[in-house]
């Protein structure tokens, strides 16, 4: 008996102390998560400038209309006294091209509510979930598409799977028509179509993509258009579209993070024509949408491609953590099964440097050259077509649902 009298004698002391524990743990959570919004809320302050005007969009964006001499980009310390320029003074001429024989509706991206005071740019407001989103992704460690002499070994690639048209030559930009899709991913998975642009050795990579995506975050209510940038292999600097200083927005009329209507399976087809190129009186990168010029990445903070670019990639490219089904990339489907089914971009063109072009010419055949580093799983496939104004153009995509172990 008094064995027992004891036990419960230590079991009523130790109850208030696991009580207390459970308590004191979940008040330092609160504690914790509280901070931590904190924290995001001052980086919103600083990222949210204070807007002329906002609207709100039917997927339930706030864009924000702001002074184009007081965007985020001027934040930079490099970009403290930078003067805007507001056009490139070199722009190529597009050699050859012809329209899509796909729908598409530039004139339709921008939610025609949305008519930005003169002087101002719009911009998506930044929300806790963008900067979630941005650090989870940076923590994944988004990547271009290339075999592993070129990866920088200090970013993780596991579960990053690509499939693309890649040309190893000296450019100062290029230009195509990307197919748009919104393929289903789950909570820290993403699938993207895109173009990237790369110069410099491994360790020091200089890179900008512009595309679609499709993330839980970053694209909320479907495909969203994005861009991102790095000058380090994407260890500190860079970010996606305007959640750090340094894109310099000048179009009035579109902004990054905008809602892309996407393609249906065997039926209607939307695109759209992306250029990224340098100005080569400036050395600032710009970023073209249709016939817009939407802003640029001044020379000051990508200092490798001041020279121009090595690298150009078309394709798509998923993540998805190891052990879990992989998402599927562009729309679903093998290259094999082409147009309407599989994903594309057409009307592939580069500013050349072996010709001293000034314009968007065709790439060299002998630098191009399509990889995949799961096969099986996801594909890509490149050819020539004249008619229809396709030009060079790479069918892209797979189904997914691959279980990966370590690769």
């Amino acid at each position: 008996m008094a064995s027992r009298d004891s036990k419960d004698i230590i079991a009523m002391f130790m109850l208030p102390l696991a009580l207390i524990f459970v308590t004191n743990s979940v008040q330092g959570w609160e504690r914790a998560l509280k901070e931590e919004y904190m924290e995001l809320d001052r980086q919103l302050k600083l990222i949210n400038k204070p807007p002329l005007k906002s609207f709100q969009t039917e997927y339930g964006d706030v864009i924000d209309c702001v002074d184009m001499y007081k965007q985020l980009a001027f934040d930079h310390p490099l970009l403290k006294s930078h003067t805007i320029q507001m056009k490139p003074k070199t722009i190529p001429e597009d050699k050859g091209s012809e329209a899509s024989s796909a729908a598409y509706i530039s004139s339709k991206y921008m939610p025609k509510n949305i008519r930005c005071p003169t002087g101002s740019v719009p911009i998506r407001r930044a929300t806790r979930e963008d900067l979630i989103m941005a650090e989870s992704v940076k923590y994944l460690g988004l990547n271009y598409p290339t075999d592993n002499r070129f990866r920088s070994s200090t970013v993780d690639i596991q579960g990053h799977h690509s499939a693309v048209l890649n040309l190893r030559n000296q450019n100062y930009g290029a230009r195509s028509r990307i197919n748009i899709w919104d393929p289903s991913v789950q909570d820290h998975q993403f699938s993207i179509g895109t173009m990237w642009i790369v110069t410099g050795p491994k360790e020091d990579i200089n890179s900008l993509q512009a595309g679609w995506a499709v993330h839980k975050f970053l694209s909320p209510n479907g495909t969203r258009l994005y861009t991102y940038w790095t000058a380090d292999g994407y260890q500190k600097t860079g970010c996606f579209n305007v959640l750090c200083p340094g894109f310099v927005q000048v179009s009035s009329e579109i902004t990054l993070g905008l809602a892309l209507p996407p393609s249906t399976f065997n039926g209607s087809q939307t695109d759209m024509l992306l250029s990224l190129y340098q100005d080569r009186a400036s050395g600032h990168w710009w970023l073209m949408f249709e016939d817009k010029y939407v802003g640029y990445w001044p020379k000051e903070i990508i200092p490798r491609l001041g020279e121009g670019a090595t690298f150009v990639s078309w394709g798509g490219e998923v993540y998805s953590p190891l052990g879990m089904l992989s998402p599927a990339m562009g729309g679903g489907h093998f290259p094999e099964e082409g147009f309407r089914k599989a994903a594309y971009i057409i009307q592939i063109k580069v500013v050349r440097d072996d010709t001293n072009s000034t314009k968007f010419e065709d790439p060299p055949d002998y630098a191009l050259k399509t990889w995949a580093n799961q096969p099986h799983c996801y594909n890509a496939k490149n050819d020539y077509q004249a008619a229809g104004g396709w030009g060079y153009y790479v069918f892209f995509g797979g189904p997914g649902n691959c279980s990966f172990a370590m690769e």
